[in-house]
């Protein structure tokens, strides 16, 4: 993602997201991650650069971005190293990476509601069955049809 792709929409924050192959969507964003990327863009250098990588590499591996960043945009290895530094700093399962937390963004949306078209949509994925298959049961149960049916 470019600086440039975190953007207005209406009324709507968004962000334009290029995905596997090449494949083009845009996300709205939660007013929590419009108001952290905002804070993200204080720091000097990155917003003045709409081209460059909303996301840049740190400068050197042991500054972790305290002494400035590359004109290029983090790895996902740097990225899972990230989330693994969090997780292990709060006690997480290790197991926790940044697939478990798109499996968990999913299944928590479609609990609270979201169709499974847009659910799709939001992972970028081709297929609604691909997308059935991130969402985890936890309570599938109490949400059974028998519940719904009248007799």
């Amino acid at each position: 993602m470019r600086v440039r792709d975190f953007k207005t929409s209406g009324e709507h924050r968004i962000l334009n997201i290029t995905g596997k192959g090449g494949k083009e969507r845009t996300t709205p964003l939660h007013l929590e991650a419009v108001e952290r990327l905002a804070a993200w863009l204080t720091v000097p250098g990155i917003v003045d650069n709409p081209a460059g990588p909303l996301f840049p590499a740190a400068r050197s591996a042991r500054g972790m971005g305290r002494d400035g960043f590359a004109a290029m945009a983090m790895t996902t290895r740097a990225v899972l190293k990230l989330i693994k530094r969090y997780v292990a700093a709060l006690g997480l399962d290790p197991n926790v990476g940044t697939h478990s937390m798109r499996v968990t963004a999913l299944t928590t949306a479609r609990e609270r509601g979201s169709d499974i078209i847009d659910l799709q949509d939001f992972a970028g994925h081709a297929d609604p069955r691909t997308t059935l298959t991130y969402i985890r049961s936890r309570d599938r149960l109490s949400k059974g049809p028998a519940y719904v049916l009248k007799y």
